[in-house]
C-alpha cells in the first residue's frame, strides 16, 4: 500500500462512525420537533405497562441463567436423624433404652462432564442475552407507537376543531333559513334541507370529539400516563425542514457493512449458538460423568462385646464418583435429531434474513422519499389556503367579500391544515421505521442492550 494513502485511510474509517452520528443527529424525529413527547418517551421506560411486562421478561431471563449455571458450583447437602427408642433383645432378661443418631453431609463438584456444564452455563447466559436485546426492541416499538399516537392525538385535535367549525357554520345557516321562512322569504322544503345538514355537522362534530376522547385514554394506558388530557395536545405538527439528504446517506453507510445487521439478526444469530451448545450437549448424555465428592456421615451403629452396650462408626471420604448411562432407549439419539434439525432451521432463517435486510432497507428509505415527496405538495396546499384566507380576511375587512365567502375560506383552510398535519406526521413515522429497520433509533440508546448482558 502507497505509504501516502494510509493516513488519508485510516481518517475515513475512523471518522466513519462519527460521520454517521451526525447523521442520524440530524434526522427529524418527532420528539425534536415536540419536547414534550421527548419527555413522555423517557418516561415510558419506568411507567408504561407494556414495559412493565418486559421488566419481568428480564427478571425471568435472570432466573433462569442463574440456574443454568448451578451446575458450575459445588452441590452441598445431607441430612440428620436423631431417634430415642426401647430395645428388647432375645437372651436378656430386660429391656433397655437406646439412642440413635444418623447423620450424612456431603458436597459434590462435577470436574469432567466433557463441556456440558459450561455450554449449559452458556445457554443460560446467551438467552439473557436475548431478553436484554428483545427488552430493547420492544421499547423501540413502544415509542414507535408512542409517537404515532401523539402525532395521531394532534391530528384528531384539528380534526375536532374544524367538525366544531362546521358545526357552527351549520347552525349560523340553519339560523337565517329559520329567519327566512319566518318572514316568507323561503320554502319549508329548504329549510328542512338545512336542518338535515345542521344536524349531519352536528354528528360529525360529536364523532370526531369522541374520536379525540378515545385517542386520548388509549394514550394514557399506552404511556401509564393516567393525567394526560386533552390541554396538553399541541395545537400542531409543526413544518418539518430540510433532512431530504439523511436518509439516502444512512442508507449508503449501511449497505457498505460487510455483513448489515439488526435487532432480529443479532437475537436469531445467538439463538443459533445456544442450539449449537445444546447440540453438543445431547451428543454427550451416554459419555461418563465424573463428580469429586468429598463427605462425613455416621449411619450405623454397632454392639460392643457387651450386648448391650453400643458404639458409633463415623466416615469420612473424598473421592471420585463416576455415573454412566449407557442406554436410555434411543432417548439420546432423538434428542440429537430434534437438536440438529433446529439448528438448520435457525440457519435458514438467519440467511434468509440476512439476505431480506439490505432489500427491507431499500424499500424503507424509498417510502421514506415518497412520504417527504407527499407531505411537500401538502404543505403547499395549505400554504396556498392560508394565502387564500388571509385575502378573504382582508376582502372582508374592505366589504368586498361576505362572511359566508370567509367561512368557506376557512373551512378549506382547515381541512388543508388537518391534511398536512396527516402527512407530516405519516413522513415523521416513515424516518422512524426506516432507522428502526437499520437499527439507528436515537431511542434505542436510552434502552441499551449492554445494560443486560
Amino acid at each position: 500500500m502507497n505509504p501516502v494513502r494510509l493516513p488519508a485511510l485510516l481518517l475515513i474509517v475512523l471518522s466513519a462512525p462519527s460521520a454517521i452520528l451526525c447523521a442520524v443527529e440530524n434526522v427529524v424525529l418527532p420528539e425534536r420537533l415536540l419536547p414534550e413527547l421527548d419527555r413522555i418517551l423517557q418516561e415510558a421506560v419506568q411507567q408504561s405497562p407494556a414495559m412493565l411486562l418486559r421488566n419481568l421478561d428480564l427478571e425471568i431471563a435472570r432466573g433462569d441463567e442463574m440456574q443454568a449455571k448451578a451446575g458450575l458450583y459445588p452441590n452441598a447437602g445431607g441430612y440428620l436423624s436423631y431417634q430415642e427408642s426401647r430395645e428388647s433383645r432375645e437372651g436378656l432378661p430386660s429391656s433397655f433404652n437406646t439412642s440413635i443418631l444418623n447423620y450424612s453431609l456431603s458436597v459434590t463438584q462435577p470436574i469432567w462432564r466433557w463441556r456440558t456444564v459450561s455450554n449449559n452455563a452458556r445457554i443460560g447466559e446467551i438467552r439473557r442475552q436475548i431478553a436484554g436485546r428483545q427488552y430493547q426492541d420492544g421499547y423501540r416499538l413502544l415509542a414507535r407507537q408512542i409517537r404515532g399516537a401523539y402525532l395521531d392525538l394532534i391530528v384528531r385535535r384539528a380534526a375536532a376543531d374544524q367538525a366544531k367549525f362546521s358545526q357552527k357554520m351549520a347552525d349560523d345557516t340553519l339560523q337565517t333559513a329559520e329567519d327566512r321562512l319566518a318572514k316568507g322569504a323561503t320554502s319549508g322544503g329548504e329549510v328542512f334541507q338545512v336542518q338535515m345538514a345542521a344536524q349531519q355537522a352536528r354528528l360529525a362534530a360529536d364523532r370526531a370529539a369522541e374520536d379525540l376522547n378515545q385517542g386520548l385514554i388509549s394514550f394514557r394506558h399506552l404511556t401509564g400516563r393516567a393525567a394526560f388530557d386533552a390541554g396538553q395536545i399541541p395545537a400542531e405538527i409543526p413544518l418539518v425542514n430540510g433532512g431530504e439528504d439523511v436518509p439516502p446517506r444512512l442508507l449508503a453507510d449501511f449497505l457498505s457493512q460487510k455483513e448489515p445487521e439488526n435487532i432480529d439478526t443479532i437475537v436469531l444469530r445467538k439463538q443459533l449458538e445456544s442450539e449449537s451448545l445444546n447440540l453438543e450437549i445431547q451428543r454427550k448424555r451416554l459419555y461418563p460423568m465424573f463428580n469429586l465428592v468429598v463427605g462425613v456421615n455416621q449411619s450405623r451403629q454397632n454392639y460392643t462385646l457387651s450386648s448391650v452396650q453400643l458404639y458409633r462408626v463415623e466416615d469420612r471420604y473424598v473421592g471420585v464418583n463416576l455415573n454412566w448411562s449407557i442406554f436410555d432407549g434411543y432417548s439420546t439419539r432423538g434428542a440429537i435429531v430434534s437438536s440438529l434439525a433446529r439448528k438448520r432451521q435457525l440457519e435458514a432463517r438467519y440467511r434468509d434474513l440476512t439476505q431480506s435486510l439490505a432489500e427491507d432497507a431499500q424499500r424503507q428509505a424509498k417510502q421514506t422519499e415518497f412520504a417527504l415527496r407527499q407531505m411537500r405538495i401538502n404543505d403547499r396546499w395549505f400554504d396556498d389556503r392560508g394565502n387564500f384566507l388571509r385575502s378573504r380576511e382582508e376582502d372582508f375587512k374592505r366589504g368586498t367579500a361576505s362572511e359566508a365567502d370567509l367561512n368557506s375560506a376557512r373551512a378549506g383552510y382547515n381541512q388543508a391544515e388537518i391534511t398536512a398535519f396527516g402527512s407530516r406526521a405519516a413522513y415523521l413515522m416513515q424516518v422512524c421505521d426506516f432507522l428502526g429497520v437499520i437499527m439507528e433509533d436515537p431511542v434505542l440508546d436510552q434502552v441499551k442492550a449492554g445494560k443486560h448482558e
